[in-house]
């Protein structure tokens, strides 16, 4: 049995073998369409500079300069009872909560790392904050995905709901133990201001450099799945799930980047309240593109891409079965 278990290891390819032929696959099919790829690139670029970039620069930049100044300690006194009661986890996990749902992805995970490599939280600590401080934030949510691609912005502050409080419930399937050193107080994290000043600017920066960088890339995969067309053949077996191909198109280049994915959805022309089970899973999700990011951010605080990638499932799910149970109530009184 043991040398069955270590020649299927031998054959199971590894990580670096899987990223290689992805990466390999991508080069081909630049070199067969570039300039198919090339717009697919631009087009994540023009979305990065206009919707990403100006929304999450003063953010990453302004809660960086709060975190490295001890904001977190003395924010996180607020929060104390309710994140040891509700999660066991330390003060900060409130305040990192409140900078993810403010400014969305990936702020929680950049916050969560940069208190971990300060040496504020555990890594045990970083673990469990990580699972109900992953959120988009209102201005996606309700300004991006409700108003500019649905036209129903007063429809965006219950997808804002539903995701909210998707992300609250999902904090508890990864609660810590009681007596674990995730529910201690968080450690004084402060450094002098023009330190701060510098280091929060270049940090920014750096971040925001990342999360376009992952943008792009997820966003050229994704197209490269619909024109090679195993989306479109995924999308035919799942069409019954979601309710129609299209929605369910909308889903799988969702779950690779999340706002071709809303946008994909919205195309599809099924009104936002129909949509919201399949807008509230792969929001909740964030796609590949924000797992890789939040990893990147992550890395201070051991946490593993299946870990992560678990995480983010339980949440998904929690805000499908929300949005459900809200579509059926919604069709039940109109």
């Amino acid at each position: 049995m043991d040398k069955i278990k270590s020649a299927l290891a031998r054959l199971r390819p590894s990580k670096a073998a899987l990223l290689s032929s992805a990466a390999a696959l991508m080069i081909i099919l630049l070199l067969t369409d570039p300039a198919a790829y090339l717009q697919s690139a631009l087009d994540s670029l023009t979305l990065f500079a206009l919707s990403a970039a100006p929304a999450l620069f003063p953010f990453f930049f302004f809660s960086g300069l709060i975190t490295r100044l001890g904001g977190a300690e003395k924010a996180g006194a607020l929060f104390k009872k309710p994140a040891k009661l509700l999660y066991n986890a330390p003060a900060a996990g409130g305040y990192v909560w409140c900078m993810s749902v403010l400014s969305g992805y990936p702020t929680g995970a950049k916050l969560t790392g940069e208190l971990c490599a300060g040496g504020a939280i555990s890594k045990a600590a970083a673990r469990g904050i990580c699972a109900f401080t992953s959120t988009s934030g209102p201005l996606f949510i309700v300004g991006t995905v409700a108003t500019a691609m649905f036209s129903a912005p007063e429809a965006g502050w219950i997808l804002l709901a539903v995701h909210f409080a998707a992300a609250l419930i999902n904090g508890f399937f990864y609660r810590g133990k009681n007596g674990e050193e995730t529910g201690q107080t968080v450690k004084p994290l402060k450094m002098r201001p023009s330190a701060a000043l510098t280091q929060s600017m270049s940090a920014a920066l750096a971040s925001l450099l990342t999360v376009g960088g992952y943008m792009v890339v997820a966003g050229m995969a994704a197209d490269a799945l619909v024109n090679t067309g195993a989306i479109p053949a995924l999308a035919r077996l799942l069409a019954p799930l979601w309710g129609g191909e299209e929605l369910a198109q909308g889903v799988l280049i969702g779950l690779i980047e999340v706002t071709k994915g809303a946008n994909s959805i919205a195309r599809a022309g099924a009104d936002i309240y129909s949509a919201l089970p399949a807008l509230s899973f792969i929001l909740a999700f964030g796609g590949l593109s924000v797992i890789a990011q939040s990893l990147s951010f992550l890395s201070p605080c051991g946490m593993g891409a299946g870990r992560l990638l678990r995480i983010k499932l339980t949440q998904s799910l929690a805000a499908l079965v929300l949005a459900l149970i809200l579509t059926v109530a919604i069709n039940a009184f109109s």
